[in-house]
């Protein structure tokens, strides 16, 4: 529930282009791969208002076989790919078979589709995934990948930036 608040509160320190999050009534999706249980998580937050709008949880799953998938044509995994990049975030859960390189890859899709992608495994932010969660001391934190936010065309204010343990700004941590 920790890192699903965190998740749900990220909204507020993110501004995605016009055309991705419009000043309408559409709601904010947020879209969870590989642990059905995480959707759970969401629960307390799931009819309240962030921004203005309402916020949709959707579940992937079968998510595991796009690295080998990818190049052919498989039309259920392009609607799939589709329905992620339609998504504000995508949370990557490290759960069973998820590994780093299937992180990466649906990461890889994701470039350019102006979604915050938010991990939990060591290593997934030089992947380019945006946010990743990391337990410190039994505490959870997280460090964020400004360079690949900014090819996602997102901008992350300044003050979660001041929440990260690390940044990575034009190549180098901080």
């Amino acid at each position: 529930q920790l890192k699903a608040a965190f998740i749900y509160n990220f909204i507020n320190f993110v501004d995605w282009p016009e055309e991705k999050m419009p000043d309408n009534d559409e709601p904010i999706i947020i879209g969870i791969i590989d642990n059905k249980d995480f959707v759970k998580a969401f629960d307390p937050i799931k009819n309240k208002k962030i921004r203005g709008k309402n916020t949709i949880i959707k579940y992937f799953k079968d998510l595991n076989k796009l690295k080998k998938s990818e190049g052919r044509n498989n039309s259920r995994q392009k609607q799939t790919i589709e329905s992620l990049k339609k998504c504000h975030i995508v949370f990557l859960c490290a759960y069973n078979s998820t590994s780093i390189d299937n992180s990466a890859a649906i990461i890889n899709v994701l470039k350019g589709s102006s979604v915050l992608t938010v991990g939990e495994q060591a290593g997934l932010l030089e992947t380019g995934c945006n946010i990743n969660f990391l337990v410190e001391k039994k505490k959870v934190r997280f460090e964020i990948n400004l360079d690949s936010a900014k090819h996602n065309s997102l901008e992350i204010r300044s003050k979660l930036l001041k929440l990260a343990k690390r940044v990575i700004k034009e190549g180098k941590s901080k």
